[in-house]
């Protein structure tokens, strides 16, 4: 018992002592203020993490003013940006949503519907758009920055005075109907406000 105990306790002693010293380390290298990859590894690593700030190029989180894990999502926020366009839209917008789809013949599906929430928070920013198919109410929730997000068309640019349009679950199917059909409106990209309809339930 008393060997147990010896080798758990030189166990934990040598973890606390791994994680002190990764600590000072990582402390040394955000306060070098110096990239931790070198002109050669750059020219040879394109693709090595950074983010831009005020059109300023940033490798390092003390460059860009941050910690870590803002660094790290930002970089990733920026680099879906440059991959697809994501447009401006609020709870309301008329959205077409095409994302990879390995069980369809074409390899990707395509969704359209009335955006009812939209949630801010970074790389975990998310969406929700409900439409009626054959009677029946359905809704889909997408990542904003998911990789598997193909394109995102705004067909009607619009916004209502809430912004969660979840009473409109409650309401007659009409109101949350979106033909597949749907051409897009233009836009100046300024939403419309959504005027509500003459015998529209509130």
């Amino acid at each position: 018992m008393r060997l147990v105990m010896a080798g758990v306790c030189c166990m934990h002693s040598r973890l606390i002592h791994r994680a002190a010293l990764g600590g000072v380390l990582y402390r040394r290298w955000l306060s070098s203020g110096k990239d931790s990859l070198s002109t050669a590894s750059k020219e040879r690593f394109p693709t090595a993490t950074h983010v831009t700030v005020n059109d300023a190029v940033c490798h390092t989180p003390k460059e860009a003013n941050t910690n870590l894990l803002n660094f790290l999502n930002q970089s990733d926020i920026q680099k879906r940006r440059r991959s697809i366009e994501i447009p401006c839209f609020t709870a309301g917008s008329y959205l077409a949503v095409t994302r990879a789809d390995p069980h369809s013949p074409t390899g990707t599906s395509k969704f359209v519907g009335i955006c009812i929430a939209r949630r801010n928070k970074g790389l975990g920013s998310t969406f929700i758009l409900r439409n009626v198919l054959n009677g029946m109410g359905v809704e889909m929730m997408y990542e904003l920055y998911s990789p598997a997000i193909r394109e995102i068309q705004v067909l009607k640019l619009e916004r209502r005075r809430r912004a969660k349009l979840y009473y409109l679950r409650d309401k007659p199917a009409k109101y949350s109907t979106v033909s597949e059909k749907m051409q897009p409106v233009p836009n100046d990209g300024v939403p419309s406000v959504y005027k509500r309809k003459k015998g529209e339930p509130a």
